[in-house]
């Protein structure tokens, strides 16, 4: 007897052919916002105000509506287009946020052309050719070299690969070195000559603020400072807050922001379980970040220091525990990279 089986009315593609369909379409995309945006920071060096905020907006509204244009299915390539709506949603408030008190370019040589000068404006996250910036160098970070960094922390990495990858202190140390790697890699790729380093070397860290102030990279800072941290802190103490509470206010808001930020733009690869954990990873190194301030104020001392590596590392491990992360580079199912997350 032949005996067939209907087939299935829906057929999930493969990794590759959703890449084929779906990366061409993705930055189809977002090139229309981003010429929006373009053209805004265009209009503002040439003086049109009026113009210049009917682009901003139209420009975000443009981000936003990227997922209903062309919806994305393959998660991380939906991720990625996450963080772009983000980042350049975060930068586009970021700049009419202090577009009375804008920074000037700095940088040595002749200013440039405005359509240069305006695609430099676009490009550097931390505005490194403009006066002011929020770039902060820690003593630790002084002289030394990004690539015998980079070097350094590779081979770290690739001894924790070597590592029994069940334990979730290992993976949380793999994340942050991968993420290291990564954004040094790109940026000794794309970085001016006179370009700060992007990082501090990770096990100088010494404390929770110097790490996220100095250590950790920080390529959102100025959205932090504009978006979360001065309204905070300036709004509240015009309304009579103290201004230890209103800095502590500002402080937390611009962790806030980052947590909103990531769990925003990794949703797509993570179950709600795990991007709960990074919502509150981020929450809770505000808290730590606030007290830690309130304790030991600017002054080191090897106390602070030993806490903020346990806390810290006790709050990666708990924040990797559930955060579905390959046991290994070579545990990664590419073929099964697009495959749905489940919801929990």
């Amino acid at each position: 007897m032949n005996i067939t089986t209907a087939a299935s009315p829906y057929t999930q593609p493969s990794a590759y052919e959703q890449v084929v369909d779906e990366v061409p379409r993705l930055l189809a995309v977002l090139l229309v916002p981003t010429a929006l945006l373009y053209a805004a920071f265009y209009v503002r060096l040439k003086g049109y105000h009026g113009a210049y905020a009917v682009l901003t907006f139209a420009s975000i509204a443009g981000y936003i509506a990227c997922p209903w244009w062309s919806p994305i299915q393959c998660g991380p390539f939906k991720s990625v287009q996450n963080f772009a709506i983000a980042i350049a949603s975060m930068k586009l408030l970021d700049i009419f946020a202090r577009r009375n008190s804008m920074p000037q370019y700095s940088a040595p040589g002749p200013r440039p052309s405005d359509w240069l000068l305006t695609l430099i404006v676009l490009t550097e996250l931390r505005y490194e050719s403009f006066t002011p910036n929020h770039i902060r160098v820690g003593r630790e970070a002084e002289g030394f070299s990004e690539p015998v960094q980079l070097a350094v922390h590779t081979a770290i990495f690739a001894v924790l690969q070597a590592m029994p990858q069940h334990y979730p202190v290992v993976l949380a140390f793999e994340v942050l070195l991968a993420i290291y790697i990564i954004w040094t890699s790109i940026q000794l790729v794309l970085r001016y000559k006179s370009s700060p380093s992007l990082f501090g070397p990770l096990y100088m860290a010494h404390s929770l603020s110097g790490f996220w102030s100095e250590t950790w990279h920080n390529a959102f800072a100025s959205p932090c400072e504009s978006l979360a941290y001065r309204p905070l802190r300036h709004g509240l103490a015009r309304l009579g807050v103290s201004a230890k509470v209103a800095r502590s206010a500002g402080i937390l808001g611009a962790f806030v922001l980052m947590a909103a930020f990531h769990v925003y733009a990794l949703e797509p690869l993570l179950p709600r379980r795990s991007t709960v954990r990074i919502g509150l990873f981020f929450l809770l190194n505000g808290v730590g970040t606030v007290v830690e301030g309130a304790i030991w104020g600017r002054r080191r001392h090897w106390a602070k220091t030993a806490l903020a590596w346990v806390f810290e590392i006790w709050l990666a491990s708990w924040t990797a525990e559930v955060a579905h992360i390959p046991k290994g580079l070579g545990k990664i199912a590419w073929h099964e990279i697009c495959m749905p997350v489940a919801a929990y």
